[in-house]
């Protein structure tokens, strides 16, 4: 008993260094490990914004160009000397429809008065479209002859026609945001786009937006709201499918995989948004949901860019975030450090250990 008394304060401190390499090692290991997995996220953070910051800046470019068709139809419109029926309707719209892919249509709305209906279908009629008729929707979205007004503003004139002959003759006075796109217009005399609307002439349930421009009549002056409100003829208007627009868009771009929640958050008017994921360059998917819904705000909790920008007097969101199944290979460098961090200090602690006790 007496003989072992000697070695207890040796094996106490070795015991206190042991323990200590322990916890100084854990310590390091554990504030090395946060320092990277801050710098991972920083340095995750800065290249996930700049990949957004391209994608957005694609996107609204080339929203922004394609806005431009209207300004280019709009002066050919006027600038032509020969009077506007079909045949020189599509003349016009070759060259513009060729030039902006992401365009679906384009028409020519003119504003009709109750007393100038019948001599519109009998115009219509002339040139082939023996079923021509002015017609809008029921709430049940049934297609019925549009009910009496002092003014209608049918789609007169599509091209397109092969693939928006089911628009022709709807009349957009009868849907209250495209009438306010459209006083908005003769307003400004810009170009005022819509609220997403479902397109009934799609297929398959698609949203897109209308664009406006007013065209007054020639030689007429049309410098106060009055004045262009009496030589106004009607508006050219563009019809864009959003999805089609984003793809396009980002058509080549090497973004990664990516998702982007794009909605029109001017009011509640536009109830949609465009839920889209990219697989490299690509867009592998897409679908509309309802713009209340709790997945952006789920997104939001998360790593993601979001920002917003005009489109011709609408304002819009993009929100853009990593798909869920997306792999981030940098996030294991700091488990990676975490990790042998601890092995590196057990195996001191072991050292020393094994070494007191020989």
């Amino acid at each position: 008993m007496t003989s072992g008394e000697p070695h207890l304060p040796g094996v106490r401190w070795r015991t206190v260094i042991i323990v200590l390499v322990v916890i100084l090692g854990m310590t390091l290991s554990l504030l090395i490990f946060f320092r990277v997995r801050v710098f991972e996220r920083e340095n995750l953070q800065v290249e996930f914004s700049q990949r957004a910051t391209a994608g957005a800046t694609a996107i609204q470019r080339n929203i922004q160009g394609h806005l431009e068709v209207l300004y280019s139809l709009g002066a050919l419109y006027t600038a032509t000397s020969q009077p506007l029926n079909r045949e020189a309707f599509r003349e016009l719209t070759k060259g513009p429809l060729k030039r902006y892919p992401g365009v679906q249509g384009l028409g020519w709305v003119p504003r009709v008065s109750e007393g100038k209906r019948e001599a519109y279908l009998a115009a219509a009629q002339k040139e082939g479209m023996v079923d021509f008729e002015i017609i809008e929707w029921t709430p049940r979205w049934q297609v019925v002859r549009a009910a009496r007004r002092d003014v209608y503003y049918p789609i007169f004139y599509m091209e397109p026609l092969e693939s928006q002959k089911a628009a022709l003759g709807f009349n957009l006075g009868s849907v209250p945001s495209y009438m306010e796109a459209m006083q908005k217009a003769l307003s400004t005399e810009e170009a005022v786009a819509s609220a997403w609307h479902s397109l009934a002439q799609e297929t398959v349930e698609q949203f897109g937006f209308l664009l406006f421009l007013p065209i007054y009549q020639s030689g007429v002056p049309h410098r106060t709201f009055e004045e262009r409100r009496a030589s106004l003829q009607g508006f050219t208007m563009a019809i864009f499918r959003l999805s089609t627009l984003v793809e396009k868009s980002l058509h080549g771009m090497e973004l990664g995989n990516i998702g982007l929640e794009l909605s029109d958050v001017t009011d509640a008017a536009s109830r949609y948004l465009l839920s889209l994921q990219l697989n490299a360059s690509h867009m592998s998917s897409w679908t509309f949901l309802p713009r209340q819904s709790a997945e952006p705000e789920a997104i939001r909790a998360g790593l993601h860019w979001e920002t917003t920008f005009n489109v011709a007097g609408r304002k819009w969101s993009m929100l853009f975030h990593p798909i869920p199944q997306a792999r981030h290979p940098s996030s294991w460098q700091a488990w990676s450090i975490l990790v042998v961090g601890v092995l590196f200090t057990f195996l001191c602690a072991g050292f020393f250990l094994l070494k007191w006790r020989s």
